[in-house]
C-alpha cells in the first residue's frame, strides 16, 4: 500500500546489530528520525549522508536488521518511488525512545515530509560567495512546545546569514485548515513575539493559490499589528527552487513581499557549534550529546 510503512521480517539471530555498534552517522539517522517522525532518502542525503548511494545503501541495511521501518512513496517522476523511514518499535525500545503515538498516513505524512523539506531547502539553500552554514539550529514540533507561550509551531529554524540572522518559525499549510483556526494561530505569535525581536512565523504552503488565501485571512479587519514585518507566506516548490531568493508574501496590512533573505536582517548573531547537517552537529548526535542552541534562539 503507498504510504503505509512495514518492518523487515525479522532478522536471522546471526545478524542482529546492537545500534550502539553502528557509524555515529548511523546512530544520528535514527536519533533525526526519532525527532522528526519520518524523512526520505533525499532529505537523509542532505541531512546525514550527503551521497546518495551511500543513503541507500546504510538505510537498507538498518531496514533489514529490524531498526527502521519504511514506506514506499507515490512516484513523483519517472525512475523509483521514493522512500520514506521512520525509527522501528523495536529501535525504540532499544533505544529509549518513546512509542510510536501516531500513525503517519495520507496527510499526516505528507505534513511530516514537508517539515523536513523545508528545512532541507533551507540548508541546500544557494547562499552566493557566503561559504559558511545557514541552518545553526531545529527545533521539531515535541522540541518547539516551550518556546513561546501557547504556540506550536512545526519546526523553529535559527539561521545566520552575512547580513544577518533570523529565527523561522515554521507552520506548514496544507490547505485543511479554515480562517478562524489560521487567525487563531496568528494571534498567538503576535503575542508570543512580544518579548523577541528577530524571530518570524512563516506558513509554508504548497501552492500560491494559497498563500494569497493565507494573506487574506491573515489581514481581515486590519490583521494584527504584533505580526507587522513578522509574519509571511511562501511557497514550498519556490523555496525548494530559489532558496533564499523565494518571495515571502507578507501576512500583514501594508506589508510588502521580499526575498526569505532580506528576512534575515537581525543584527545579533545566532550561531551554534554545530550547525544543522555538518559533521560536527553528527557526531554530537550520533555519540548522544546536545546542541548548544542557547545563542541561537536568543
Amino acid at each position: 500500500m503507498i504510504g503505509a510503512f512495514v518492518s523487515a521480517p525479522p532478522p536471522d539471530r546471526r545478524v542482529i546489530v546492537d545500534p550502539a555498534l553502528l557509524p555515529y552517522r548511523d546512530r544520528a539517522c535514527l536519533r533525526i528520525l526519532y525527532r522528526a517522525d519520518v524523512a526520505t532518502t533525499a532529505q537523509l542525503v542532505t541531512l546525514v549522508y550527503h551521497r546518495r548511494q551511500t543513503a541507500q545503501e546504510r538505510l537498507a541495511a538498518m531496514h533489514a536488521i529490524g531498526l527502521l521501518d519504511r514506506a514506499v512513496l507515490a512516484p513523483i517522476s519517472r525512475g523509483g518511488a521514493p522512500l520514506a523511514f521512520r525509527v522501528s518499535a523495536k529501535a525504540r525500545r532499544r533505544l529509549g525512545y518513546d512509542p510510536l503515538t501516531r500513525s503517519r498516513a495520507g496527510t499526516q505524512l505528507r505534513h511530516s515530509l514537508n517539515v523536513v523539506e523545508t528545512v532541507c531547502a533551507l540548508i541546500r539553500a544557494d547562499r552566493g560567495d557566503f561559504s559558511g552554514p545557514l541552518v545553526h539550529a531545529w527545533l521539531t514540533e515535541p522540541m518547539a512546545t516551550d518556546l513561546l507561550p501557547h504556540t506550536y509551531p512545526d519546526s523553529v529554524v535559527a539561521l545566520q546569514a552575512p547580513a544577518g540572522s533570523g529565527v523561522l518559525c515554521l507552520e506548514i499549510d496544507e490547505g485543511t485548515e479554515h480562517g478562524p483556526d489560521i487567525r487563531d494561530k496568528l494571534a498567538r505569535y503576535a503575542h508570543g513575539f512580544q518579548s523577541r525581536t528577530g524571530w518570524h512565523v512563516v506558513f509554508v504552503a504548497g501552492s500560491r493559490e494559497r498563500v494569497d488565501f493565507l494573506a487574506r485571512v491573515a489581514k481581515r479587519n486590519d490583521g494584527y499589528p504584533g505580526l507587522r514585518g513578522r509574519g509571511w507566506a511562501l511557497v514550498l516548490g519556490e523555496l525548494r527552487a530559489h532558496g533564499l531568493s523565494a518571495i515571502a508574501v507578507p501576512l500583514h496590512v501594508g506589508g510588502q513581499r521580499m526575498s526569505v533573505a532580506t528576512l534575515l536582517t537581525d543584527p545579533r548573531p545566532r550561531v551554534c557549534p554545530t550547525p544543522v547537517a555538518t559533521d560536527d552537529w553528527l557526531r554530537i548526535l550520533g555519540y548522544g550529546g546536545g546542541e548548544e542552541i542557547d545563542e541561537a534562539l536568543r
